[in-house]
């Protein structure tokens, strides 16, 4: 055998060694790894704009300043408006957004028994007068209750009657006792006048058995007196009891009067009818459908709820920053969309004693005169809020001069951090830049433009430069003017 022939032999041998199959590699190693960059993701995600490097910028707060009623009123959008306030008013102090809600609050029509409603005889938004049937409830078993209250009231009088029949009885048998009475005495006196006219006799004219039996029928007809007159005073006694006895039952009979009363009550109670005029704002009932008293649900005895429309208020939500100017006694315009060609004129009639924390608004209740009938609760209505109107006498005119002080808040911008006529950038509550649209009016005050929309109190703008600003850009604070 020549070499080549051994060497491709030896080769020929090796090959099934090589093509043998390779050893599994243990993947655990990635668990650890894939906990490790989730941790890692989650990390960014929490922190990773806290590792971006902030910008640093020169900032300075807005001013608020409290406005006069000269400074607040605003110069007309249009040449036909006129800066002259209404006739009565004074200067416009601020708008605010709100609801049309009843005035004071909503009525509710509620069943006064537990049962099942039978019928409903209303639909929500219907007119209702006082006393109209509004719903009725299954009145079987009052009806029965009502019978048998009536059966026992009944009862009991015809009792009473009987009861009291024996009083007669009794009177006739005083009236038979006393002449009794009477009758002994006198048969008495006869047999002592005859005993007495025995024993003056002299001895001897009579036998003593005589004179014996004369004293024993005297003796006999005291004891009979005595016995009459005794049945008097049980007779009396009788007459009493029964009369107390009559009275204990006039007292049951009234309890069944009540009682009686009652089951009609109850009976009645089954017919829900309106309590005022009104119109059905909202129905809680429905044929089947239980009403129960004594339930956590406020709602569980409710049939309709009704409003009046010729009561009705707005409630308004006003910004802390305008509530200041609120009092009550002021005028308000409100408008809504669905009349936006009608102007309803209103008064504030008061203000709520706790300011919304989430809103950052004071809530302000304004009576509508001579509201629409089309008019519904909750539907939205600008209102338009007006200064006191000035008074000639010196104690009104205190009063509208501390009115126009507490007029409503102006917020001034230093000009320098206007990057346009109508851009600003604002420090956000996380630190990063935003850039704001705002609506700048003509006054300017210390190097600082009066802004009509867009900044609110306490906010901070950035001062230039703006160049390596956008939107969402953290920011640091070097230093605050």
């Amino acid at each position: 055998m020549s070499l080549d022939d051994l060497t491709k032999q030896t080769s020929t041998d090796r090959l099934p060694s090589a093509t043998s199959p390779k050893r599994k590699r243990s993947l655990a190693w990635l668990l650890p790894v894939g906990l490790l960059l989730g941790f890692v993701l989650i990390l960014t995600l929490l922190f990773g704009e806290r590792l971006i490097p902030a910008t640093e910028v020169d900032t300075a707060p807005v001013i608020t300043v409290r406005a006069g009623e000269s400074a607040q009123q605003e110069p007309p959008s249009s040449p036909s408006e006129s800066l002259t306030p209404p006739t009565g008013k004074g200067g416009l102090l601020f708008q605010a957004s709100g609801w049309v809600e009843p005035d004071p609050y909503t009525v509710y029509s509620s069943t006064l028994i537990n049962g099942v409603v039978s019928k409903v005889e209303v639909l929500e938004g219907e007119a209702v007068k006082k006393g109209d049937l509004l719903a009725t409830l299954i009145d079987d078993d009052a009806k029965l209750n009502l019978q048998e209250a009536k059966q026992k009231h009944q009862s009991m009088e015809k009792r009473i009657v009987a009861h009291c029949a024996g009083l007669e009885i009794v009177a006739a048998e005083i009236s038979a006792a006393h002449l009794k009475v009477e009758s002994l005495e006198t048969v008495l006196e006869e047999a002592q006048d005859n005993y007495s006219r025995i024993s003056q006799l002299s001895e001897g004219s009579i036998s003593k058995q005589q004179l014996i039996q004369a004293r024993l029928a005297t003796e006999r007809q005291i004891a009979m007196l005595a016995e009459a007159r005794a049945e008097i005073p049980r007779l009396e006694a009788q007459r009493t009891q029964i009369e107390a006895e009559r009275d204990t039952m006039r007292a049951a009979l009234s309890e069944l009067s009540t009682a009686q009363e009652r089951a009609q009550l109850n009976l009645d109670r089954t017919r829900i009818k309106a309590p005022m005029d009104g119109i059905v704002l909202q129905l809680h009932a429905a044929p089947g459908k239980k009403r129960m008293l004594n339930m956590d649900d406020p709602l569980s005895a409710v049939i309709v709820e009704l409003y009046d429309p010729n009561q009705l208020q707005a409630r308004i939500d006003v910004p802390l920053n305008e509530a200041a100017a609120l009092s009550a006694g002021q005028s308000v315009e409100l408008i809504s969309e669905l009349l936006p060609d009608r102007t309803f004129e209103g008064t504030v009639t008061r203000i709520s004693g706790q300011a919304d924390l989430q809103r950052n608004t004071l809530q302000a209740k304004v009576s509508i005169k001579s509201p629409d009938f089309r008019l519904r609760p909750d539907m939205l209505v600008r209102a338009k809020f007006f200064a006191l109107s000035n008074r000639k006498n010196s104690e009104n005119t205190d009063n509208s001069a501390s009115q126009t002080s507490s007029g409503r808040l102006s917020i001034y911008v230093p000009e320098n951090a206007l990057v346009s006529d109508s851009k600003v950038w604002v420090v956000s509550p996380d630190n990063t830049a935003e850039s704001r649209t705002v609506t700048l009016g003509t006054e300017t005050r210390d190097g600082h433009r009066l802004v009509i929309e867009g900044l609110r109190s306490g906010e901070s703008v950035i001062l230039p430069p703006h160049a390596d600003l956008e939107d969402g850009t953290r920011i640091t604070t070097s230093n605050t003017h």
